[in-house]
């Protein structure tokens, strides 16, 4: 299987909203405040933010006549994401499109009124985004990964693509979503009998720190859960893995496309693709707590055969039969 990479431009940061009430904006339009927790000079990320706006103008919704896009970039910044909370706020947007398990806890310590759709990868139910699944009951509904579930998968991944790691260090962060998957990645490593090495990491420094101090070391695998912060240094991650020829699991697809090992996880364009469709409902008249959070139902195992030839690796057969993306 393949897949051709598509990359558009989206509008960049503009000024500030100034506060006006919803019925006072400029020409008539909707307003929707889109925050995403990823750099603006991420090509990934922004193709994704122009699925979500693409899918916006199929369903009617014309920059040039009847929406306005405000889009913020806050780079794994949880200040600068405060900042934006806040701001939109005064904005007095129609509806907030976030995405992160961070940046939509902040949005939503920010208003309690502003309608709210989310992309998260942790239980919404358990972050208290929302009441329940089925009625959310709150300003917020949305799109989830639940990777707590899945993320015992990342680790069998990477002990069948190299049998011999033993000892897998975990590059996590502070996000509340990675905090709820490393309960499940130990019952895995425990399970595998794999030491897990979880080590937190904030910046470039850290990140370098940490895969420095395995140098030279066999049977060391890596597994880099998602995170903006992960996201941010993307490339790094990437080059100081390949460096040390540690096998790798990474949390989404744009990792592998990059040159990463492989990747497992849920098709994040699809989300946004239907989070521009509860938008839509939403700016139609439906309120958040009428309509159900929506979980995570496609799973893609990515592999690039490059990375794999690199480490002598093979792709198991299983796979095959299972169904795997080939980077080549």
């Amino acid at each position: 299987m393949r897949r051709r990479d598509f990359i558009a431009g989206v509008a960049g940061t503009v000024a500030v909203w100034p506060e006006v009430s919803r019925a006072q904006q400029v020409g008539g339009k909707r307003l929707v405040a889109v925050m995403t927790n990823t750099a603006e000079s991420d090509q990934d990320e922004r193709s994704r933010v122009a699925t979500f706006r693409d899918e916006l103008r199929r369903l009617g919704w014309l920059e040039e006549t009847n929406i306005r896009l405000e889009y913020r970039w806050t780079a794994a910044s949880t200040e600068l994401a405060k900042k934006v909370a806040a701001e939109f706020v005064l904005m007095k947007p129609d509806v907030i499109f976030v995405v992160g398990t961070t940046t939509v806890s902040i949005v939503l310590d920010h208003t309690k009124s502003i309608p709210v759709v989310f992309v998260t990868g942790a239980d919404p139910v358990k972050e208290r985004f929302v009441n329940s699944f089925a009625n959310p009951g709150r300003n917020a509904t949305g799109f989830a990964d639940l990777l707590d579930s899945i993320s015992g998968k990342w680790l069998q991944y990477l002990k069948e693509i190299a049998p011999a790691t033993s000892r897998v260090l975990v590059l996590h962060t502070d996000s509340r979503a990675t905090i709820t998957q490393l309960p499940a990645l130990q019952a895995a490593a425990t399970h595998l009998g794999v030491e897990l090495l979880p080590t937190n990491v904030h910046d470039a420094a850290e990140i370098q720190r940490a895969l420095d101090s395995h140098a030279g070391e066999s049977r060391v695998g890596v597994i880099v859960p998602p995170s903006s912060i992960a996201a941010v240094y993307r490339n790094l991650i990437i080059a100081r893995v390949a460096q040390h020829g540690f096998p790798a699991m990474y949390p989404n697809r744009r990792y592998p496309a990059s040159g990463g090992l492989m990747s497992y996880a849920g098709d994040r364009v699809e989300q946004y693709k239907r989070s521009a469709a509860y938008v839509d409902r939403i700016l139609k008249g439906e309120k958040p707590l009428e309509l159900p959070v929506r979980l995570q139902d496609r799973f893609e195992l990515v592999l690039n055969r490059k990375a794999a030839k690199a480490l002598s690796l093979d792709v198991p057969r299983i796979w095959h039969a299972g169904g795997i993306e080939i980077i080549e």
